[in-house]
């Protein structure tokens, strides 16, 4: 098959790009910049997910689409939303249409657990009331309803996979998009303690990106998938005080966390229900926390 990835410099879309590759596949990335990995790099197209004409041109003989490029700071779109709504609202419409004009097999949506905002009930299933609470869960919301809009209007099979906080080795610690994983573990090589924001009693699901490119391929292959939501994560929630305690230890340092305010738009307890991608497309996640975090600190 012949894949199209969009954010195919990010930490997902760079493992994505690799995976397929690896596997056989033919794939064809686009982002706005390289990722500085020859292996990724050489399969990469520099553009813009806004450029109605790139779209177009890119979804040739394409039979998947994985649109996993994105705006994904909460605090920056809190700062600036039109440009939040910009790239993930109209960057998503441009390939949607691109994909329906060229009869494309799959479009998978790399959606966002953002979408939900405060729990009303845990484990969150893929059922739970969707009400963000940031302009970025807003944004990726819209753009999963376009999604199935499409699939309803122009028969454009959709998928929607909404992870929860993916880590890797490959997140960047001095970008202000990075999770809190890799910002706790930059500190703590410096010898510096890490900044919890709010009382660190928030929780939060952590899967590996390894795991979710596992769950895009079974959304991409599986027979079952097309017009279904399906929640990535791992279904363990681990509290900031937890995770700060695990990544310390496993440094070898001894520190006291520094508590600053919480920041807006901060949602407190987040875990997923992962029982549906479990039954539908046969998904287990196959790296826990503990050896995640052990990968992340050997580099």
């Amino acid at each position: 098959m012949k894949y199209l990835v969009t954010g195919s410099s990010g930490q997902l879309g760079s493992y994505l790009v690799e995976e397929l590759a690896r596997k056989g596949d033919k794939v064809l990335g686009l982002d706005l910049r390289s990722s500085g990995i020859k292996d990724v790099d050489r399969h990469t197209i520099l553009g813009d997910i806004r450029d109605p004409a790139m779209a177009h041109k890119l979804m040739s003989d394409v039979d998947v689409v994985v649109h996993a490029a994105a705006q994904v700071s909460v605090t920056e779109s809190v700062k600036d939303p039109i440009f939040d709504a910009n790239t993930n609202v109209i960057g998503t419409l441009n390939l949607l249409k691109a994909a329906a004009e060229k009869d494309v097999g799959r479009f998978v949506y790399i959606s966002s657990a953002a979408v939900f905002g405060n729990p009303r009930y845990l484990p969150i299933d893929e059922g739970h009331p969707s009400s963000p609470i940031s302009p970025y869960g807003a944004s990726k919301l819209a753009a999963e309803r376009y999604a199935f809009a499409f699939q309803h209007t122009y028969e454009l099979p959709v998928v929607v996979i909404r992870p929860f906080n993916i880590y890797s080795p490959r997140q960047d610690p001095d970008n202000p998009y990075s999770g809190v994983i890799s910002m706790f573990l930059s500190r703590l090589k410096e010898g510096k303690p890490p900044i919890i924001y709010g009382d660190g009693s928030q929780t939060r699901d952590f899967i590996s990106a390894m795991d979710v490119v596992q769950m895009i391929i079974l959304a991409a292959t599986s027979r079952y998938s097309v017009g279904h939501v399906f929640n990535g994560g791992t279904g363990k929630p681990v509290s900031i005080n937890e995770l700060a305690d695990k990544l310390a230890a496993l440094a070898g340092k001894k520190v006291t966390p520094i508590y600053e305010p919480a920041r807006p738009s901060d949602i407190m307890q987040s875990y997923a229900d992962i029982s549906k991608a479990r039954e539908v497309m046969g998904y287990e996640p196959a790296v826990d926390l503990d050896r995640g975090l052990k990968e992340l600190i050997r580099g």
